[in-house]
């Protein structure tokens, strides 16, 4: 080859390599954008973790070119082995290999990043590596809200207790939470997976009308609620099925998603609340009745009292009965009331020992209940230290004895028996210290109650009676009394065996009360005193002013108010009996007109209603007897 020859080629190939130089050129100028324009660092790292190039400096590490430092250096050294073991997988294999750390930046900014490993190679050997490096803290942000907001969610549901659902109508798949089945009792592996399923889960009387409401969901696009009753291993349980509809793009309805809410203990509060709202309508018609119904034994108790005086045998027994009757007759009126709180205060009411009430309340039992029973008493002299409302707590004793009774009606005549008991006590005080106290049992041998019967009887209006056989408010009038004297009252029973009410009352001395009735045999005139008697009530004014005269009283009636205070004026009145509820001039102002000429005049409320009248010189719940009258007009003369 000539020398001309060999120049050509020579240039031939310097323009060969220059244009393969202006590619060359080129294509790093292109890459030189792509990695310019891409939104990750892409870094070039040494097997020994230095970086040897980064296509950009971000500014937080401007501080610290990248350049030169250890790709270790930006990550806390808990990462670091993950960060090589990222590594040398992508050397080893040759495949990519990613992490995900957080980068620590020199001016303090800390940044989550994505990082692909791609291995650098010369032949067969790995000489470094390429990471790209995309930035997630944006995405773990995001991660972590909706992370929280599940917890919160998931939080709102369990307090709520509502359990989740979700049907997808174009599968026929149904998605039932953990919470949700624990509702109906389930499984999770048993939930229903279809909506028959689902249906199959309910009671058959409630099928038709859930699937009627689903295909109504389905067709108006909307879900209202629906209340539910499921029969679950724990009992019945009412829920409420909150939802709303789930479209496609097209807004075509292809399912149903919502959530259960248990509803059970609402509507048991709601049952309670009833409840109330009952004994508050039976408390508001007991003080409408009472005045009426008490009006009206008011008018009889005196007269039955005057009658007995002079009866001869067997009349003046019957009499005496027909006045424990009307007397037992006001007392069932008051422990209506007393139920309802409604109970009169502010009354003097008779205190007699506790051991006295207990046997004047079994005689009376043993007078009047079937032969076939036994009633046997203990030694009662534990109880005859303690004073007690001589009404209420008899009253309340022959709640618990009639009680027994009861409990005794299909039981053979030779186990037929009531046993009354009464033993001391010793019970822990506030302090810690002994404290005295009365037990009283009264047990019968009947046929005994379950647990579940037994934890209900002292409920308002509970009974195992059939319907116009009784009202249970026996227990509960019983229970109001004892825990009003401070006490307690409890049950206890046993299927087939028998039941027992114990109560605690705690021991005082008896006092010499001044409220108590006068004997009965003294019925010698103590005044001579005129007595105003103001009361509407025609029959109870008339029987009053009897009962009062029998005893040597000079005695003046009136109507009204407006009658009582004009006699006052011409009468020299001693103390004025005034009933509470009249027409015209109310008890608060004729009590003021009453005052007005004699301030220092005795006036005694006499009414029927749980009433209280301010500045009244006592209070007597009617009907009362002559000797409890009387012994309250002597106290308020002083006499």
């Amino acid at each position: 080859m000539t020398d001309d020859q060999e120049l050509a080629a020579l240039r031939r190939r310097v323009e060969q390599l220059e244009d393969q130089l202006r590619e060359v050129a080129a294509d790093h100028t292109a890459l030189r954008r792509v990695l310019d324009s891409i939104p990750a660092v892409v870094l070039r790292v040494g097997l020994d973790g230095m970086i040897e190039y980064v296509n950009r400096v971000l500014p937080e590490y401007a501080l610290r070119p990248p350049v030169g430092q250890s790709i270790y250096s930006y990550a806390p050294p808990d990462q670091h082995e993950l960060m090589r073991a990222a590594i040398d997988e992508a050397v080893r294999t040759g495949d990519d290999a990613s992490f995900e750390s957080l980068a620590l930046a020199p001016d303090g900014t800390r940044d989550w990043y994505h990082t692909i490993v791609a291995a650098v190679r010369e032949g067969d050997e790995a000489i470094g590596v390429i990471m790209t490096c995309s930035s997630i803290t944006r995405l773990k942000e995001v991660e972590r809200a909706l992370r929280e907001s599940r917890e919160r969610v998931a939080l709102a549901l369990d307090a709520g207790n509502v359990g989740v659902w979700r049907w997808d109508r174009r599968i026929d798949h149904v998605d039932w939470d953990d919470k949700l089945c624990s509702m109906f009792g389930v499984a999770p592996q048993d939930a229903p997976s279809t909506a028959e399923a689902f249906l199959a889960l309910i009671s058959e009387d409630q099928r038709d009308a859930m699937r009627a409401h689903i295909e109504a969901s389905v067709a108006s696009g909307t879900y209202a609620d629906f209340e539910l009753r499921v029969d679950t291993p724990d009992g019945v349980r009412w829920f409420v099925i909150k939802g709303g509809v789930i479209r496609d793009d097209g807004g075509a309805v292809v399912g149903l998603l919502g959530g259960v809410v248990d509803d059970t203990e609402r509507r048991r509060l709601m049952e309670h609340v009833r409840e109330s709202q009952k004994l508050e309508a039976m408390g508001q018609l007991a003080a409408g009745v009472a005045h009426n119904f008490n009006n009206m034994l008011a008018g009889i108790v005196p007269v039955v009292e005057l009658a007995a005086r002079d009866a001869r045998p067997p009349l003046d027994e019957l009499l005496a009965e027909a006045r424990q009757s009307a007397l037992r007759a006001a007392e069932l009126v008051k422990s209506l009331m007393l139920v309802s709180r409604r109970e009169p205060t502010g009354t003097a009411r008779p205190r007699e020992a506790l051991a006295v009430v207990i046997e004047r309340a079994v005689q009376l039992c043993r007078r009047t209940f079937s032969r076939q029973i036994t009633i046997e008493t203990g030694d009662l002299s534990a109880a005859a230290s303690t004073p007690v409302d001589a009404v209420q707590l008899e009253q309340a004793l022959l709640n618990l004895l009639l009680n027994a009774r009861d409990a005794l009606e299909n039981v053979a005549s030779t186990r037929a028996r009531i046993t009354v008991t009464a033993t001391r006590v010793e019970l822990g005080g506030a302090t810690g210290a002994p404290k005295a106290a009365v037990e009283v049992r009264v047990r019968d041998h009947g046929a005994g109650m379950d647990e579940a019967t037994r934890s209900r009887v002292f409920e308002p209006f509970f009974t195992t009676k059939p319907v116009g056989a009784g009202t249970g408010l026996g227990l509960t009038t019983a229970w109001t009394t004892i825990k009003a004297h401070g006490g307690t009252l409890t049950c206890e029973s046993t299927p087939g065996v028998g039941t027992t009410f114990a109560f605690q009352l705690p021991i005082a001395e008896v006092a010499d009360d001044a409220h108590a009735d006068a004997s009965v045999s003294d019925r010698t005139p103590s005044s001579d005193a005129c007595v105003l008697v103001i009361d509407d009530d025609d029959t109870v004014c008339r029987a009053t002013a009897a009962g009062l005269a029998s005893e040597g009283y000079r005695v003046v009636t009136a109507s009204s108010g407006e009658d009582g205070v004009r006699l006052s004026a011409t009468h020299d009145v001693d103390v004025v009996v005034l009933d509470y509820s009249m027409p015209g001039l109310g008890p608060k102002a004729t009590l003021e007109l009453l005052r007005t000429r004699r301030p220092a005049l005795p006036v005694i409320l006499y009414s029927g209603l749980a009433a209280h009248l301010d500045g009244a010189s006592a209070h007597v719940a009617k009907p009362a007897t002559s000797e409890h009258l009387r012994a309250e007009i002597r106290r308020v003369l002083g006499r």
